[in-house]
């Protein structure tokens, strides 16, 4: 099964997470570290603690639980999971089915969080424990300097964006900025001393020869 991969802003959006199981939970407790609101609905309820973006529904499911829902998760049993698709489909809801992945609009790949980074991993249903297999490996690879400079990025972008009128400038510091040896030289340099140098290449650059010193640098 192919698919199109997007990263979604849910910040403020409300996502329902019908089914609050350990699958159930899992998918609730990710939607809100993305900053959504989450309605979840469970028979037995969920004693999570208190959060303010978490509202939890002691209840049999009912259509009007999907009332402002942005994204739908069927994580209950079957049954239950195929009236929650039938009902987000009949108010053009993107729903995902735990119980019969076919039967949804999209799959939750195999996730790994650090800071800015997020990498995700699917294998087109060809089973979780692969997909989790390979996002391990391949978190192990990126390292933890990867989210260290992904951070003083977003710092420092915005004074690129304020001190470099010229676009094909901007985008050489940024480039520059992003390559391998800088993690490489994490440990060495520290993020103080990793910015030092940027904003030095950031000061070279905004010269009149600026382009020239990015590809000797």
């Amino acid at each position: 099964m192919s698919g199109y991969p997007i990263v979604l802003q849910l910040a403020g959006r409300l996502a329902v997470v019908v089914g609050l199981g350990p699958v159930g939970r899992r998918k609730a407790l990710g939607l809100l570290d993305a900053g959504a609101r989450v309605r979840g609905i469970d028979p037995a309820g969920w004693d999570a603690g208190p959060s303010s973006n978490l509202m939890v529904e002691e209840g049999r499911y009912r259509d009007a639980h999907l009332d402002g829902a942005m994204l739908v998760f069927a994580a209950a049993t079957p049954e239950v999971n195929a009236s929650v698709v039938r009902d987000a489909h009949r108010r053009g809801l993107l729903v995902n089915s735990a119980s019969e992945p076919a039967s949804g609009d999209f799959a939750v790949p195999a996730s790994w969080r650090s800071g800015p980074i997020l990498l995700s991993v699917s294998t087109s249903g060809a089973g979780p424990a692969l997909a989790s297999n390979l996002r391990d490996r391949a978190a192990g690879a990126i390292g933890a300097a990867a989210s260290e400079q992904a951070r003083l990025l977003v710092d420092l972008r915005p004074i690129v964006l304020e001190r470099v009128a010229d676009e094909p400038t901007r985008r050489a510091i940024l480039r520059t900025w992003s390559e391998a040896r800088w993690r490489d030289r994490w440990a060495e340099l520290g993020r103080e001393g990793v910015r030092a140098e940027w904003l030095r290449i950031l000061d070279r650059l905004t010269n009149k020869d600026g382009e020239e010193h990015v590809r000797r640098e």
